[in-house]
């Protein structure tokens, strides 16, 4: 028995989608291996595996890293606001601020 699929049609439905390390406070970052806050002397990040695995498989994705990249809060905002589907790495350390970027973002947003 052959089944035949069509590819275009599983992907019809995906939503625009951002996989999203939000910003974190000046001046603190991730040591090697880890994303917890804490203010280090040397600036060192592993990239998000746990995001970019995910973002692989969704057409057209992308993945923004903002901590690694240097980015404020307004231009993550900036980034995030034409996409659909934000998905938002979050962990305990960094809980309270990754919950004020969603609020910022849904002030943007509010109908998402």
């Amino acid at each position: 028995m052959t089944i035949a699929v069509q590819p275009t049609t599983f992907f019809e439905d995906i939503y625009e989608t951002l996989f999203l390390q939000a910003p974190s406070y000046d001046g603190f970052d991730g040591g090697a291996g880890s994303r917890f806050q804490t203010k280090r002397e040397i600036r060192s990040f592993w990239y998000p595996t746990w995001l970019a695995q995910p973002a692989a498989l969704i057409p057209d994705s992308r993945l923004v890293d903002a901590p690694a990249d240097g980015l404020s809060l307004e231009a993550t905002l900036d980034i995030a606001e034409p996409y659909e589907l934000i998905i938002i790495h979050t962990s305990s350390p960094s809980f309270p601020s990754d919950i004020q970027f969603a609020e910022h973002l849904k002030r943007r947003k509010p109908r998402s």
